[in-house]
């Protein structure tokens, strides 16, 4: 029994998700602004209904039923625009009532026929307005319901009766209206993807280091100012390993810039696969490479992937039947006891660079810690 109620209760939530879905069809960021737009669109569009009301009163007199529900329209617009401002998370139950009074109030103030059947006119934005702020489903929904209600006026209203031919026309130019809404609706949303995809391509370029796909530089930098920010507040220190290739001139000056290319692009994808997902592998610059990581007892932490990137680089044999060996001198730079507020970046950096070179002048292929104190 419970589960056929869960299986109930999942397909109407999926129906509903179908029929008034709540996710933003533009993307999140729009998803308040949408929704507050929509709102004001419709104060806005109240107020030229009431000012089309008293042009036509000039001409003919208003039932009161009509400003009646005209005083009850406009009072319901600016009490949804408040609502939305104060409550912006949208609802199906307020967009649920919204799309039907839209829609329903037209249809009867049109429905007194004469004059009044201007207020058709209203439908076109209903429709085309719904679709375009929240999607496709929302343009069939409202529709759907401006034609049901139409054709309510046809059967009903001796005004529409009598002039049948005008309300099918009606009809047919909202179904055109909304065949076009949605074709447009299909150029925007396509359109919108491939905006996304160019913005993710840009950013990932920005970031990227185009050689090796490692994250660049500037990545590098904004990583290791938040996590010396987040070391901060945790009270763990982080530590920076920096180190380059060991004979990688002699391959470039011998094998020339291509074969220097694709053992940086090796070097990348061999050590990137054996550093944790948590740290950060980066390429800075030539062939220096960093790695980022957080230390959760003391700076020895750092020493078995200092360990594992030295035998990695080691192992590469790719260049033995050319002469030519690589491997890679360490120097890592830890926050250490100095508050991480005082470290910048920068002075990471120059730390490790310098504990490099005293690894190189230790006669290579090893590590070395900066000096805490320098």
């Amino acid at each position: 029994m419970d589960a056929l109620s869960a299986s109930s209760l999942a397909w109407t939530n999926g129906f509903l998700d179908r029929l008034l879905p709540l996710k933003p069809w533009l993307g999140p960021d729009a998803a308040r602004s949408t929704e507050l737009g929509h709102a004001w669109a419709r104060l806005f569009w109240t107020l030229v209904g009431v000012l089309v009301l008293l042009v036509i009163a000039w001409f003919a007199s208003i039932p009161t039923a009509v400003v009646a529900m005209i005083f009850a329209y406009a009072l319901f617009a600016f009490g949804y625009a408040i609502l939305v401002r104060v409550h912006p998370a949208p609802t199906r139950a307020r967009r649920a009532f919204a799309i039907l009074f839209d829609n329903l109030l037209v249809s009867y103030v049109a429905s007194f026929g004469d004059l009044l059947a201007v207020f058709v006119a209203f439908h076109f934005w209903i429709t085309v307005g719904w679709g375009m702020r929240f999607g496709p489903r929302y343009l069939y929904l409202a529709i759907t319901i401006a034609i049901l209600s139409m054709g309510y006026n046809i059967a009903a209203s001796p005004y529409w009766k009598e002039h049948a031919i005008f309300g099918a026309a009606v009809i047919v130019a909202l179904v055109a209206a909304a065949i076009n809404a949605a074709m447009l609706l299909r150029r925007i949303a396509a359109a919108t993807r491939r905006l996304e995809g160019k913005i993710e391509e840009v950013s990932q370029l920005a970031w990227q280091d185009q050689l090796t796909q490692l994250p660049n530089r500037p990545y590098f930098h904004e990583r290791l100012s938040q996590m010396l920010a987040a070391s901060e507040r945790s009270g763990r220190e982080v530590a920076l390993l920096l180190f380059d290739i060991d004979g990688f001139k002699p391959v470039n000056d011998t094998l020339g810039h291509e074969a220097g290319d694709q053992l940086l692009r090796e070097i990348a994808q061999r050590v990137g696969r054996r550093v944790r997902q948590a740290d950060t592998f980066a390429r800075v610059g030539g062939d220096e490479f960093v790695v980022l990581m957080e230390i959760v007892r003391d700076k020895s932490d750092a020493i078995p992937v200092a360990e594992t990137v030295m035998k990695t680089i080691g192992e590469i044999d790719t260049l033995v039947e050319h002469g030519l060996r690589v491997g890679a001198s360490v120097g890592i730079a830890c926050s250490g006891s100095r508050a991480a507020r005082e470290w910048t970046s920068d002075e990471l950096l120059k730390q490790a660079d310098r504990a490099m070179y005293e690894a190189k002048r230790a006669g290579k292929g090893c590590y070395k810690f900066a000096d805490e104190n320098h």
